[in-house]
């Protein structure tokens, strides 16, 4: 790897321009020898003293960093503080993990805080780590600096070197203790689909992102049988698996790192769709939710969708839809897609006869509506003839065939796709 870091005992760590020149020798010597990027960051910002040329210099190594994106992984572990310029470059990386215990990261601090809108705040309730979690600004958090590193180490050991080259295999691996996903099948019962991933990939391969934002969709990198795979998955567990607006920008983030570094994806799909809500609508869902959308239909990496349970409206078109490119889809047994859940879907049909009846009948006529039109959607022959998904598998089998499916796709991926990727790679 390729490693710059701050030295917070030089003026506090402040980005000078002789210093910048120095991070742009490091970032075209990482990006022509196909070297992983590192960040340390404990930074104060642009060096005062120098005025504009650290904004300068901080501006041209920016661009670098966004340049060699497209070739190398690039990492940050902010170990302490990580302001101005240095937030930037922090965030414009591949995965950001931050220190608990000391790290902080803002663009403009307590005293520009004070000094424009009379906010009294202090570093840690400015950008504490801690406090920013939920923001999705840190996909990984370490207790402190050294734990920090730990975890880049082992985010690079899921990674390839460079963007035209496919993930390291491990050789060892040892399958997960459960033979089948737990995922029940009343609509009532909530899970955390945690434990169907575990159930899927290697013992203690899965390696979550941003797991205090979003959390109605759960990301992360994992193995199976030695291959790595991207881990895409609503959350039941957490106000229905309902994708809102965090969940959808957490999703498709994780799907762009992916489809960057050559890593298949594997959908887990449960939820009625997006949050039905004033406050959700308002902030822009649409906007926010075609992200999740954008990201699927131009990811070019193999993709597997696995509907566990149900998939109605937008959340069955967004999470790896056939019409969105998903290569193989795969439903269990019991499994739903339908354009509403049954019984709201009886209401708006059968609106009128139901208006019609006394209420004593009203009850009996909706539930024979809604098991009617359940009857037409949900089941092996139903998910079958109306084309939703290529195959039913029943839970047991259900990590032999994706295992099985993904390998087949990431060998035609790898001995095709790289090919073109490569025949593009013009180091700079």
């Amino acid at each position: 790897v390729a490693v710059w870091a701050n030295d917070p005992r030089e003026r506090a760590g402040a980005l000078s321009s002789s210093g910048m020149r120095r991070v742009m020798r490091l970032v075209e010597f990482a990006v022509r020898n196909g070297m992983p990027l590192v960040y340390l960051a404990d930074s104060s910002g642009a060096m005062l003293q120098e005025g504009p040329a650290s904004l300068i210099a901080v501006g041209e190594v920016y661009r670098a960093m966004v340049r060699a994106s497209r070739h190398v992984p690039r990492l940050t572990a902010v170990i302490g503080g990580c302001v101005g310029g240095s937030a930037f470059f922090a965030a414009s990386s591949d995965v950001v993990v931050g220190n608990l215990s000391e790290g902080y990261m803002f663009v403009s601090g307590p005293r520009a805080a004070k000094f424009y809108i009379g906010e009294e705040v202090d570093v840690a309730g400015l950008g504490g780590v801690g406090n920013l979690l939920e923001s999705g600004t840190f996909q990984l958090v370490g207790r402190d600096g050294h734990e920090c590193m730990r975890i880049v180490k082992r985010v690079l050991g899921y990674l390839p070197s460079t963007t035209e080259e496919m993930p390291p295999r491990e050789e060892r691996w040892s399958a997960p203790p459960s033979e089948a996903p737990p995922v029940p099948e009343s609509e009532e019962d909530q899970y955390d689909v945690r434990e169907v991933i575990s159930a899927l990939v290697d013992e203690g391969s899965f390696l979550e992102f941003e797991e205090r934002s979003g959390r109605a969709a759960v990301v992360g990198l994992a193995r199976m049988e030695g291959s790595v795979v991207g881990i895409v998955a609503n959350n039941p567990s957490h106000n229905q698996g309902l994708i809102d607006s965090r969940a959808a920008e957490k999703m498709a983030r994780f799907i762009g790192l992916c489809d960057r570094f050559n890593i298949p994806l594997l959908t887990l799909v449960d939820t009625p769709g997006f949050l039905p809500s004033r406050a959700e609508e308002v902030s822009g869902l649409p906007r926010h939710g075609s992200k999740l959308l954008h990201a699927f239909s131009t990811s070019e990496v193999p993709k597997v969708a696995v509907i566990l349970r149900r998939a109605y409206a937008g959340g069955y078109v967004s999470m790896c839809s056939r019409g969105l490119g998903a290569d193989y889809v795969i439903g269990l047994p019991k499994a739903i897609v339908a354009v509403q859940p049954p019984r709201l879907a009886a209401e708006i049909l059968h609106r009128k006869e139901l208006e019609k009846a006394d209420p004593a009948e009203r009850a009996r006529l909706l539930e024979g509506f809604s098991a009617e039109y359940e009857r037409a959607f949900r089941g092996r022959e139903a998910l079958l003839a109306n084309g939703v998904v290529d195959e039913v598998v029943e839970p047991p089998d259900l990590r032999r065939k994706i295992v099985m499916v993904l390998g087949a796709l990431t060998e035609v991926y790898g001995s095709r796709a790289l090919r073109r990727k490569r025949s593009y790679f013009v180091p700079y």
